[in-house]
């Protein structure tokens, strides 16, 4: 009987024979990756190193389903830019996956790219987003992941035309060993971190200003909803752990997705959203609406006449009813069957309640899930309805760069599978600063103090991470 390792071996020498031939005969270059059981419950605990900090980390997390990624080292950068646009970086990653040669060929995991883009990407990048990515998307060279209760070890290599046999399998070797040897398997202790709130951009007063100016614009059949986001800057000391933050985050909001993108150059984002843009998996497809939020209650009692005060809302409601007539419009030409609850839950969260309703349906076109993602957004959840009018007062009113934030983040597999979601709750941190934000729909029924009391509930979470969750 052969070791696990004599398998192992015999596994790199074949794929690295297979992808060495591959891009010989086809003059570009090959993906190829192999993929074996770890030994680790907690994905979180691989992006620990201290050597670590100075290379690209990424990070994904659901702890409500079990399902868990994090990536190191970027063996591929995909980066939008003025002149590369998201339908080229699509083929991009359509192209190379399209080769891929991977051992064993029907594991539940493999390699994956991760990354997101700006919510608007016709703003030009400024203020604090300035040398951030407009967007980009990453491979990991190494990548864990956790599911149905197994977690894998996934190392990717790219082969270039002429590389030898010899040389790609003594390089993917090395490679495969470094990391499967190196990696922590346990959790440092949690780091606490002071923080100074010091700013909001705009302040109170310059966000009722803009909020009573959208309200002026606010007309039936012109312009129903705009969401207005704000900025809250924090600092932070040396002692910020984005891995704390996560920590404390998925904790607190298992329901929610987690995630960071750590780029040593440019800043770190992360959150933790409860929204879900798509999921495809096959020719399934599944979305939601969530708009309308109220504060969750001090008892149980309290929670549920607020939560009842929140689905009586016309107000609320009618907000919600926006964000599902325009998903249903956008996916009708490329999904059939869509199903619609027949009404909103009451989605809680440890501090604030949303009106959720799931839609789902099969996908009866060959569209990958960020064609569907880029379909799906801006949603009105996150823009306002009509899309174009509300950008357009968003552009015009709004006194920072939003970036990532209520973007899509997420990822996706060599069959076109995967998840979006909008970055919400979200922050940017640059060396001892951190810019988090939050929005709220604005529609003619909204006031002024009760929007900006809404901003703040979602604020929290963030700072609370930030802090190690001290607040």
């Amino acid at each position: 009987m052969r070791s696990a390792d004599s398998t192992e071996k015999e596994s790199i020498h074949n794929i690295s024979a297979r992808a060495a031939a591959a891009a010989h005969r086809l003059r570009r270059q090959v993906l190829m990756s192999c993929s074996i059981p770890f030994a680790v419950k907690d994905v979180l605990t691989v992006l620990t190193h201290p050597a670590d900090r100075q290379i690209t980390r990424v990070y994904w997390e659901q702890p409500a389903v079990g399902f868990a990624m994090a990536g190191l080292n970027a063996l591929l950068s995909l980066d939008l830019t003025g002149e590369i646009g998201l339908e080229e970086v699509n083929d991009s990653m359509n192209g190379l996956f399209a080769e891929l040669i991977a051992h064993p060929r029907e594991a539940p995991a493999g390699p994956r790219f991760l990354g997101g883009f700006a919510f608007d990407l016709n703003a030009a990048p400024g203020g604090v987003w300035e040398n951030f990515p407009l967007g980009r998307f990453i491979l990991p060279e190494c990548l864990v992941t956790r599911i149905a209760g197994e977690t894998w070890l996934t190392i990717a290599k790219i082969v270039q035309p002429g590389e030898s046999e010899k040389k790609v399998e003594a390089d993917f070797t090395r490679t495969f060993t470094y990391y499967r040897n190196r990696l922590p398997v346990t959790l440092p202790p949690f780091k606490y971190a002071a923080v100074d709130r010091y700013k909001d951009v705009p302040d109170k007063k310059g966000y009722k200003k803009t909020v009573y100016k959208v309200l002026g614009a606010i007309k039936p059949g012109e312009l129903e909803k705009v969401v207005i986001s704000r900025s809250h800057y924090v600092k932070i000391d040396s002692r910020f752990s984005v891995i704390s933050a996560m920590q404390v985050l998925r904790n607190a909001y298992g329901e929610c997705t987690s995630f960071f993108f750590g780029f040593p150059q440019e800043g770190t984002f992360f959150g933790s959203t409860p929204e879900q843009l798509i999921h495809k998996s096959g020719t399934q497809i599944r979305t939601e609406a969530l708009a309308g939020t109220i504060r969750r209650g001090r008892n149980i009692e309290e929670d549920r006449l607020l939560g009842d005060t929140l689905f009586n809302s016309h107000k609320e409601r009618e907000e919600h009813q926006f964000v599902i007539d325009q998903i249903c419009r956008r996916l009708r030409a490329e999904v059939e069957g869509l199903t619609v609850g027949d009404r909103p839950r009451i989605f809680q969260l440890k501090n604030v309640q949303h009106l959720r309703t799931e839609i789902s349906g099969t996908l009866k076109s060959e569209k990958n899930v960020l064609d569907l993602a880029a379909i799906l957004h801006p949603t009105p959840a996150v823009a306002g309805t009509p899309t174009d009018r509300a950008l357009e007062v968003i552009r015009k009113l709004e006194t920072h760069q939003r970036g990532w934030y209520s973007g899509p983040v997420g990822w996706l597999d060599p069959k076109g599978d995967g998840e979006f979601t909008v970055a919400l709750r979200s922050a940017l941190v640059i060396n001892n600063e951190a810019y988090i934000y939050a929005g709220g729909g604005i529609v003619a029924e909204s006031l002024p103090e009760k929007e900006w009391e809404e901003t703040q509930l979602k604020l929290q979470p963030i700072i609370s991470a930030l802090s190690g969750g001290q607040i």
